[in-house]
């Protein structure tokens, strides 16, 4: 792991200061052991790799979506991004151990997994932490010394190979937690995917420019593709790809439609590779091309102007 992304998290001047150890660092995967007071920091980027924390002792508070958050040891913590984080701080007897993962590696791992518990993602993904109990604490303890002896160990000829199968547990065994603490709870799973959908539409509306695969959506909302578009196929006769489609669209028709935007012009502001791809979406999407609607438009409007 880079250490730039590794201090979007942590406290360069904690780090100075010894109070966070590096315990164990490779392409795949960070693992720091944090102690004392405001050791973490609340700005990070926008597109960041996993991260979580298991908290050993003290207490951490921090904001999440305006409200105000207290978490005390033993507990886990899912930095999930697509929520604000602001205003984090540790207390003196903090002390926990931050593990990071490389994106891609993170995302292949849950994709496998996924399924077993995609009825709760959604709705953990909002308040991403749980409180541990002393079984499951010496469980996870073991994983993690598991994980640091993995990676440093010299010449270990099935590394990525043993750090999947140990992240997999560690999150099964979070999972399970998870599941533990909402059973008593009456959860609707058609209200749950109607606040999911309903979460789409607008990411949708507002990223449509700049994001058009259904895999950046359903991400943003801890779904699968799959599950998204089986889901929208369900309660509106189309796949998530369709909507998006329909969304960007509007949104390339209201370009085309300004006189002052080339077809160019207009490829770039919806984030097409090049004029070509631009082209062949709106041709399959409106069947016309681009440039047929605008000679259309200025048609329409020449003859609207004459009425008038």
């Amino acid at each position: 792991m880079k250490r730039y992304v590794i201090s979007q998290w942590i406290n360069n001047e904690a780090i100075l200061k010894g109070q966070a150890e590096e315990l164990a660092t490779n392409d795949k995967m960070a693992v720091f052991l944090l102690k004392g007071e405001n050791i973490l920091r609340s700005s990070q980027l926008e597109e960041s790799h996993p991260a979580f924390l298991f908290l050993s002792k003290g207490k951490l508070s921090f904001k999440l979506n305006e409200d105000h958050i207290e978490i005390h040891a033993p507990a886990h913590l899912d930095f999930i991004l697509i929520h604000p984080w602001s205003k984090m701080k540790t207390s003196k007897d903090f002390e926990g151990y931050f593990i990071m993962t490389e994106k891609s590696f993170f995302i292949s791992i849950s994709e496998s997994i996924r399924s077993k518990f995609v009825g709760l993602i959604y709705q953990y993904a909002h308040r991403p932490f749980v409180p541990l109990n002393e079984q499951v604490v010496q469980r996870i303890s073991l994983y993690i010394n598991i994980l640091i002896n993995i990676i440093t160990q010299p010449e270990y000829h099935f590394r990525n190979e043993a750090l999947e199968n140990m992240l997999r547990m560690f999150q099964l065994e979070i999972w399970n937690t998870v599941f533990n603490l909402y059973k008593n709870e009456n959860t609707d799973e058609q209200h749950l995917w109607n606040d999911i959908l309903s979460h789409f539409l607008h990411l949708v509306r507002t990223n449509c420019r700049f994001h058009h695969d259904v895999k950046w959506y359903a991400t943003q909302l801890c779904v699968s593709s799959d599950a998204l578009s089986a889901k929208t196929r369900r309660m509106y006769d189309k796949s998530a790809s369709q909507i998006i489609d329909e969304y960007l669209l509007v949104e390339a028709k209201a370009c085309l439609n300004n006189p002052i935007y080339s077809i160019q012009n207009v490829a770039e502001l919806l984030s097409f590779s090049d004029q070509a791809a631009f082209y062949k979406f709106f041709k399959r999407c409106s069947g016309i091309s681009p440039s047929q609607f605008k000679k259309e438009k200025k048609q329409e409007n020449l003859n609207s102007k004459r009425n008038d």
